[in-house]
């Protein structure tokens, strides 16, 4: 009998030791192995450093708006600020410092120059009336020749006005450009003798003007400005 429970007893044994472990004795056991490897944990808390380390585009955003970091772009944009001012009132100091050395002498360069420029203008202005003065010499000797056709001939026939109109509207054209290139005539009767615009060709009494007056003219006087071009011919009451 004691025979018969020792072999019934160890092969109970035999068929637990011979039977699959089942599914929580497994996990138990690589759960308990994953708990004791180094490897495995060191991994574990490098995960985890990682994700409280990478920060979120909100976590950004806020520390953007923040009131420390606006509050250390103030300060920065002050600090330029005051940088400019500075280099500003560095840069005014040497300009001071150099007028007061040189600056009578620069106003003086100055002058100088305004001078020069003035003498420039003027030797233009110049040139420019004394070519005039000369092509409008040479243009009154024309002027002169159709005054005294004027004076001398006279249109018996339409063909004969017209051609007299043609010559008076060249003569009419001359004029306007004597008046464009400030070419005007010398005042001459009812205007008191003056010696550097006229030439008196002869004096005679007049009832209708008083003695010194230009009372007939001869021949037209001409001046550019103020530069006479040719004196007029008059006869002076006397």
């Amino acid at each position: 009998m004691i025979r018969q429970l020792f072999l019934l007893s160890s092969i109970a044994s035999l068929d637990a030791f011979l039977a699959p472990p089942s599914v929580h004795t497994t996990n138990s056991v690589a759960t308990s192995w994953q708990s004791s490897s180094p490897l495995h944990a060191e991994a574990a808390a490098d995960d985890a450093a990682a994700e409280e380390k990478a920060p979120s585009s909100d976590d950004e955003t806020d520390i953007l708006n923040s009131p420390a970091f606006l509050k250390r772009k103030v300060e920065v944009l002050e600090a330029d600020i005051a940088a400019l001012v500075k280099e500003n009132d560095e840069t005014n100091a040497l300009y001071l410092a150099g007028k007061e050395e040189w600056g009578a002498k620069i106003d003086l360069l100055n002058r100088d120059s305004q001078n020069v420029q003035d003498r420039l203008v003027r030797q233009g202005a110049q040139g420019t009336e004394m070519a005039t003065v000369d092509v409008a010499t040479k243009v009154l000797n024309v002027l002169d020749n159709f005054d005294r056709a004027f004076g001398s001939v006279e249109a018996a026939t339409n063909e004969e006005v017209e051609i007299v109109e043609v010559y008076k509207g060249t003569y009419d054209m001359i004029l306007d450009a004597f008046q464009k290139l400030n070419v005007t005539k010398v005042e001459t009767v009812g205007v008191e003798f003056d010696y550097e615009q006229h030439q008196a060709m002869m004096a005679m009494p007049s009832d209708e003007y008083e003695e010194g007056i230009v009372c007939q003219e001869f021949a037209m006087g001409w001046k550019c400005g103020e530069k006479l071009i040719r004196p007029a011919m008059v006869v002076v009451a006397a």
